[in-house]
């Protein structure tokens, strides 16, 4: 289970990283929309962030784990609503550190998904495979 745990520690790394990218950009933009969207995306990932450190620790500390992963409060669509992202236009600095979060979204997929591959563990290969398809937006 120890590689379990280095796996849930890269996966709680990119989440911080989400939180960190949403923050600065919300701190940078004078869009009032794009601020919120942002601060949303940040408050997300820290659940994101706190599921997995709460995961983390249950493993550690040999408890028995429940996959029940946080869903946004918010679907896709509604986030980036067509006036959402007309209002992006000509705003190169709020669509970069969208497009920025986009990435590291995908890329949390293909992580989870090819840690779902490397599982030996039937429910191992179970958390990484819902965390593949439910803990991004």
């Amino acid at each position: 289970m120890s590689d379990v745990l280095e796996v849930l520690k890269a996966a709680m790394e990119v989440e911080l990283n989400g939180i960190n990218l949403y923050k600065v950009a919300a701190e940078k933009t004078d869009d009032k929309q794009a601020r919120e969207v942002f601060l949303f995306l940040a408050s997300e990932e820290g659940k994101h962030y706190k599921y997995l450190k709460d995961l983390h620790d249950a493993i550690k500390d040999k408890k028995e784990i429940e996959v029940n992963i946080p869903k946004p409060s918010i679907s896709f669509r509604r986030i980036f609503s067509e006036d959402f992202l007309n209002n992006l236009k000509g705003k190169n600095f709020e669509f970069s550190a969208i497009s920025t979060g986009m990435i590291l979204e995908k890329n949390s997929i293909l992580f989870y998904k090819e840690q779902a591959e490397k599982a030996n563990d039937a429910k191992v290969r179970y958390l990484f495979l819902t965390l593949s398809l439910t803990l991004h937006f």
